[in-house]
């Protein structure tokens, strides 16, 4: 049977939509049961572009990628994907991170050396950030081709596709290869369309809510069910 699975943070995972426990009711969902098929997300509300691709290649090395079209929304290249030795787990900073987040994965002290960490190096350079972020990107498309995957891909960030600023020849080489991929709702992000069109969007959340998801559901609908074809 044919499938939708979907790949991101909080917007294409539907955070703060009514009755959302399972991500459906965001577009991808609705979309899929508009066509009739199954649908499952992997999105995680709150990472980063290192998470997401994880997910991609995850979901893709222990499940058939036969009549599945991927659905990926790239995040804020701000957010950084780092790995707790101490617990063997992954979790992500960026901005609003506190080190009372990370108390419980590496203590309190080493929390906070963590968080100082990001926000005098990594939380503070577009070049890192957008390297980083393309070059992950880069990796689960190419992921993606070798398994013969369909997919859709759209992102929250515009820093991933300017190539004229805080990005050196290294990062402009991938960038080349990633930015074809990339789509748009009718020119813009899915937050910035989402308010373009007046739909509601949650403060400080920064979540489109039903109305949009419906929306884009309708605008992209064609499009999945053509790749999926």
């Amino acid at each position: 049977m044919k499938k939708i699975v979907s790949f991101g943070d909080s917007f294409i995972f539907g955070s703060e939509l009514r009755n959302n426990h399972d991500g459906s009711r965001a577009w991808p969902g609705l979309i899929a049961r508009d066509l009739g098929i199954k649908y499952e997300t992997r999105s995680v509300p709150g990472c980063g572009n290192d998470a997401i691709a994880r997910q991609i290649m995850e979901y893709f090395h222990y499940n058939d990628p036969k009549d599945t079209l991927a659905v990926v929304n790239w995040t804020w290249a701000l957010r950084w994907d780092f790995y707790a030795v101490q617990t063997e787990s992954w979790t992500t900073l960026g901005p609003t991170c506190v080190p009372t987040k990370l108390e419980s994965y590496v203590g309190g002290q080493e929390a906070e050396r963590i968080i100082n960490f990001y926000q005098d190096y990594t939380g503070h350079s577009s070049v890192w950030e957008k390297w980083r972020s393309v070059s992950v990107i880069y990796a689960a498309q190419k992921n993606l081709d070798h398994l013969g995957i369909s997919a859709i891909e759209t992102y929250i960030d515009p820093e991933i596709v300017i190539d004229n600023e805080h990005s050196p020849g290294y990062t402009q080489a991938l960038q080349k290869f990633i930015i074809p991929r990339l789509r748009t709702f009718e020119g813009m992000n899915f937050l910035d369309w989402s308010r373009h069109k007046g739909f509601r969007v949650t403060e400080p959340g920064w979540h489109p809510l039903e109305e949009a998801h419906r929306a884009a559901a309708d605008l992209w609908r064609e499009a999945y069910a053509h790749a999926l074809a």
